[in-house]
Formats: C-alpha cells, structure tokens, sequence
C-alpha cells in the first residue's frame, strides 16, 4: 500500500484549488494537462518491492523530484514549497492541509530507483513523444556539456601545493575530492574542468533529448557514439570529435547515414546537416542556465546520472507541453 494525496477527498474538496488555479495560466496546470503520470507508478514497481511497507506513492515522490529540477530547489526547500505552495500542492495531488513527504523520504526515493529507475522514467517520456508523432528520427545530433563536480576545486590544489610528493594537481584532486568518480576534462584548447559530462542525443525535428549517458569528465567524447547512435536515426551529426573510423563504420553497420563533421577535408559537398548542430548547444544553454546542469548537485556518478536524466525529463516536459498545445492534441484521457 502507498501513501497517496488525498485533495479530492479533503474537507475542502476542490474548492480552494479551482478559486486559485483558474483565474490565470500555470506550467503546471498545462504539464498535468499534458501527461498522465500513472506511468510512473507502472515503471517504478519493481524498485519498490523490497522496500518496507506503506512507502509515498512513486507518482508523488517523481512529481516534487520533477519540481526541484524544474525550479531549482533543494531537498529542504522542495518540502517547504509543498508545504505551503497550493499549486505546488494542486500538482502533487495534495490537499491544501496535508503534509508533503519530508526531504530526507526525496533522499531515499533517489536511492530506491538510482540511476537505472530514471534512465527507465526518461526513456518513458521519449517513447511518449514519439508515439504522439512528435519525434521523427529523421536527424539526430550527438554532442556532450562539462558539469562541474561539488568540490572546492581551489582549496584542494591550495592543499596540495608545496608538499613535493612528485605528483601533479590533476592526480592529487583524485584521491583527495570528495567527490570519487569526477575527473579533469577539456572544454577547449586552453580550458579545463573537473567534473562529468552530460553526453546527449537530440531529435533534430522535435528537439527532444532522445538518449542521456553520464560519464566522468575525461571520458573522450567520441568514444560514447556507439552507445548512443542507433539505427532508429536516419542520419547523424556531430562535431570532429565523433570522426573516426570505428564511428563511420558503426554508423554504416546500423544503416545510419553520417553527418559528422570531419577532421579533414574530403571530397564533395558537406552535408547540410552539420547546420542543425547549434540546436543542441541551445538545449544545453537551457538546462545549465535554468535547471542545474552546469553544476552537480551530488557526488558521484551514480547520483549525477540522476541529475541528468532529471533534466533531461524536464526539458522534454516543457517541449512536450508546447507541442502538445499547440497541435490541439491533448490526450482526452490525461
């Protein structure tokens, strides 16, 4: 059994609510509009089977872990806003008197699903966009963003300096960060950053995030198209850092055209895909100014995996809803 919101069987019913939400539009109001969640709930069985008796209901617990990422808050103030936000509490289907789960309940609900439960999740919503006819495979961009790891990068090398144990900065950060699994990578010729790396595929079309891996800061670029081009794409681009000979040949073997920029000129015309590159980069822009991704917000990769999965999600809500309304095809049953 799961503890569930209770706000149409409360003492105020729904009155309170629909005095509020239906005087002006909300995001939130269009997102439950949009998306039945009970397929959460579906995809989150599994995770809950060995986990004591009357947890929250996964549908809840998914929704304020959507609402943190969506408006940046942390564990503490998430419950504080369910506790006192009456949209916040409309969406999680809480009665304007009922106490939301507490932080540390967001804290164990993370861990019950790790990164695997929201790889789950995400791939839920992808397929939701594109039974809907939004995503069309017709193009899709592969390209990675730095995400700076929680440490103080400057007190640790100021530790390290003058000791004269033959090492370098980049080795001694690793055994002494907080942070396990972050690494030293480049964003350029002359910068570098420690931390991950989002590595993200988008449908050229739809602008949807169709495949999210996570991995730490050093890891090359270009090693990780196998994994994320498949041949449900119809083509694919990339900067010169996915040009090689195992990544054409991985793209010839699955039927996907190329579209990777090359290191060297070659003979013809480029393909005018490598054009649709910036959507990405733009996508990129959105989620580290708006929802977090420029900085982790755990340690570890596990649990920045669950971060960029979380805006990954985010980002195709948003675009999902646009769409959505604006083709007048809400689903009659959401």
């Amino acid at each position: 059994m799961t503890k569930r919101g209770t706000a149409n069987g409360s003492f105020f019913g729904n009155f309170l609510y629909e005095q509020i939400l239906d005087r002006r539009p909300h995001f939130l109001k269009d997102l439950a509009q949009v998306v039945d969640f009970r397929f959460v709930e579906a995809h989150c069985k599994g995770f809950y089977a060995e986990w004591g008796r009357d947890p929250w209901d996964p549908v809840l617990m998914f929704k304020m872990v959507l609402l943190q990422f969506l408006y940046g808050l942390s564990d503490r103030e998430m419950e504080e806003q369910a506790a006192f936000n009456l949209v916040y509490k409309w969406f999680l289907g809480l009665s304007a008197e009922e106490a939301p789960p507490d932080f540390s309940s967001l804290c164990r609900f993370r861990a019950r699903l790790g990164a695997e439960g929201f790889e789950k999740l995400f791939n839920q919503v992808v397929e939701q966009a594109r039974s809907r006819g939004f995503i069309t495979d017709r193009l899709h961009i592969i390209d990675s963003t730095h995400i700076n790891a929680r440490v103080d990068l400057f007190r640790l090398k100021k530790e390290y300096k003058g000791k004269g144990d033959g090492d370098d900065d980049d080795h001694y950060v690793d055994r002494h960060s907080p942070d396990p699994d972050a690494r030293f990578g480049r964003k350029g010729k002359k910068k570098s950053f420690y931390g991950y790396k989002a590595h993200k595929v988008e449908d050229a079309d739809s602008e949807f995030i169709v495949k999210v891996k996570t991995t730490p800061g050093n890891e090359p670029d270009g090693k990780l198209l196998p994994a994320l081009i498949d041949g449900r794409a119809g083509e694919a681009t990339g900067d010169k850092a996915y040009d090689s000979e195992a990544n054409q040949a991985h793209l010839a073997a699955v039927g996907v055209t190329s579209g990777i920029i090359r290191r060297k000129p070659r003979p013809g015309r480029p393909r005018n895909s490598r054009r649709e590159r910036p959507k990405i980069e733009r996508k990129f822009s959105e989620g580290k100014n708006r929802h977090g991704l420029d900085q982790a917000r755990y340690w570890g990769l596990a649990k920045v995996s669950i971060q960029s999965f979380m805006v990954a999600i985010v980002l195709n809500f948003k675009r999902l809803v646009k769409l959505t309304l604006a083709a007048g095809t809400v689903p009659q049953a959401a």
